[in-house]
């Protein structure tokens, strides 16, 4: 875990700015258009839920499980307040750039070895993000079924 504490140090001191940050990108991108009406502070909490979490996500020994727990919570949240599946991930995979965007921009990884922590914190975060798009998709697809059947 050494690996990344400085990037989560960063994240969770910063976390209010990163998740605001966020929440002003997702609601103007054009790739994201029905975030627009859901209140700032939804998705400003949404985003602090996701950066809160990620320390424990990354480090725990059952680390898909704790993934598994916390993406389908997202998902429930997005499809309830009718965001597309499509918009639900790209969503997630802003709140990871933006979470890079902020790193980099403060030049927390100056040195070689700060380097190659950094090229490890992105693969585990990736990696991480992997779990999030398939557990997601596989939520938004049984709801899709139950409320087929329910219809008929």
């Amino acid at each position: 875990m050494v690996e990344y504490i400085k990037l989560l140090d960063v994240l969770e001191a910063n976390i209010d700015e990163i998740s605001g940050q966020w929440a002003a990108a997702v609601k103007k991108n054009k790739r994201t258009s029905h975030y627009q009406d859901v209140p700032d502070e939804r998705l400003v909490l949404q985003a602090i839920k996701f950066y809160s979490q990620l320390r424990n996500m990354l480090a725990a020994p059952n680390r898909y499980d704790k993934a598994q727990e916390f993406f389908m919570h997202y998902a429930r949240t997005c499809y309830e307040i009718g965001i597309p599946l499509q918009e639900c991930i790209y969503a997630l995979n802003m709140m990871r750039r933006h979470m890079w965007l902020y790193a980099e921009f403060q030049a927390i990884f100056i040195n070689a070895i700060e380097h190659n922590q950094a090229i490890d914190s992105v693969m585990r975060v990736m990696l991480l993000i992997d779990y999030a798009v398939y557990e997601i998709t596989q939520y938004y697809q049984d709801r899709i079924r139950l409320e087929a059947k329910q219809k008929l």
